[in-house]
């Protein structure tokens, strides 16, 4: 494949790779691909079966977390199809990420391309996609309030706690449900989510599974997997410091154990080098990340971290 994706910035990279590098890094394993999103489902049912069968309302807390993180790596493996990083076949990127992926988080692969692409060509100017998915603008060009940083640590708080208050996991299904039929989806698609939605439906009815559905299912959708997106948005592209303005749009964040389950899974924080080569998938991040740290532009002024709490500390006020 070539070297250049169809997401790579109009602005050139600042420390570019030589190409026959970023070939071999970008070359795609679909044995790991699905490997993960089985891995994903396993620990959602694993989850599940573990709280019906402990029936104590501690496992049941533990596994609104747990499912809440696995609904966001399910979301971030489905951003790896978003670039057509998930299988060779660009058909069968799009079926597979919808049907396993996308779908059941109520957004459509199509969808998030159509301002995700935009986010990664235009990067912090106007035609950024993040401007009209995230609302991170306002009409002139502003940031919004939400997103200035840095703030208190209660200011951050507080907004990481309002967005998983349910109301903003409601309204992304809400948005999801429409606009799931929306922005290219290919007449196809959307009759097989018609489909899928109707056979939901019906299941949850013969089962009289509707409060387990709404217990496992909406309610981590609606409280941990919205705030997990808030904490990994805040430490993408916010307060981000650099003495080189090349490289002062968005920052990397390494994270240990625990916040790579809950927070930031399948190597999504390594987020510079994501902007920077969108054509490597996912699991080949960690190497693209090594190469790089070891060019001394890219050591001297591009901003990573060693941890989440690393990568939040910088998006507060001293």
């Amino acid at each position: 494949m070539s070297e250049v994706h169809p997401h790579e910035a109009h602005a050139p990279v600042p420390d570019r790779l030589d190409a026959a590098e970023i070939r071999a890094l970008s070359k795609l394993s679909p044995t790991r691909a699905i490997a993960a999103i089985a891995f994903e489902w396993t620990i959602i049912a694993a989850a599940v079966a573990l709280a019906e069968t402990l029936a104590v309302w501690p496992a049941t807390v533990l596994a609104v977390f747990v499912i809440g993180a696995r609904q966001h790596a399910l979301t971030v493996i489905s951003h790896d199809a978003t670039h057509f990083r998930l299988l060779p076949s660009r058909g069968w990127n799009d079926w597979v990420a919808n049907l396993l992926l996308a779908w059941p988080m109520f957004i459509s692969v199509q969808g998030f391309r159509h301002f995700h692409g935009d986010h990664h060509r235009f990067l912090g100017e106007d035609g950024d996609g993040n401007r009209t998915l995230w609302h991170t603008h306002s009409a002139d060009g502003r940031l919004a309030p939400e997103w200035r940083y840095p703030k208190t640590w209660g200011g951050l708080a507080w907004k990481v706690l309002r967005r998983a208050a349910l109301v903003t996991g409601l309204l992304w299904i809400a948005r999801g449900l429409v606009g799931g039929f929306m922005y290219g989806v290919p007449p196809a698609q959307r009759l097989a989510r018609l489909v899928a939605l109707a056979l939901l439906l019906i299941v949850l009815a013969r089962l009289n599974a509707w409060f387990a559905f709404a217990l496992y299912w909406l309610l981590p959708y609606c409280t941990w997997h919205a705030a997990a997106q808030y904490l990994r948005l805040i430490c993408e592209h916010s307060a981000v410091r650099s003495d080189d303005p090349r490289y002062a749009k968005t920052r990397s964040t390494i994270p240990g154990p625990l916040a790579r389950f809950f927070v930031l899974p399948r190597n999504i924080g390594y987020h510079i080098e994501h902007h920077w080569y969108p054509s490597v998938p996912f699991y080949n991040l960690p190497a693209l990340h090594d190469r790089l740290t070891r060019r001394a532009e890219f050591a001297a002024h591009a901003q990573y971290t060693r941890s989440l709490a690393r990568s939040l500390a910088q998006c507060v006020a001293e």
